[in-house]
């Protein structure tokens, strides 16, 4: 499987459009790091760091500790943009 950037923001964005829960995306966030950790996911060279930074934050993003704001989660998806 070969995840991008793009991939990535396209989550993000089914999210804030509502048609993706907090919890589907945390869980899509968490399935794909350790996909990653496992060398079952592949990343474009030089996105790798990013990826696996936003994949971080967005796993933990259900839980009240860890959640993130709309404008958050927008400026993680311009983070991904500017790669």
């Amino acid at each position: 499987m070969y995840l991008t950037s793009d991939n990535v923001m396209a989550a993000i964005a089914e999210h804030l459009a509502g048609r993706l829960s907090i919890e589907q995306l945390a869980e899509w966030a968490f399935d794909h790091f350790y996909s990653l950790e496992q060398g079952e996911v592949t990343v474009p060279v030089g996105e790798e760091q990013l990826i696996r930074e936003v994949l971080d934050e967005l796993m933990f993003a259900d839980s009240d500790v860890c959640s993130l704001s709309a404008h958050e989660l927008q400026q993680l998806m311009e983070r991904l943009a500017q790669v």
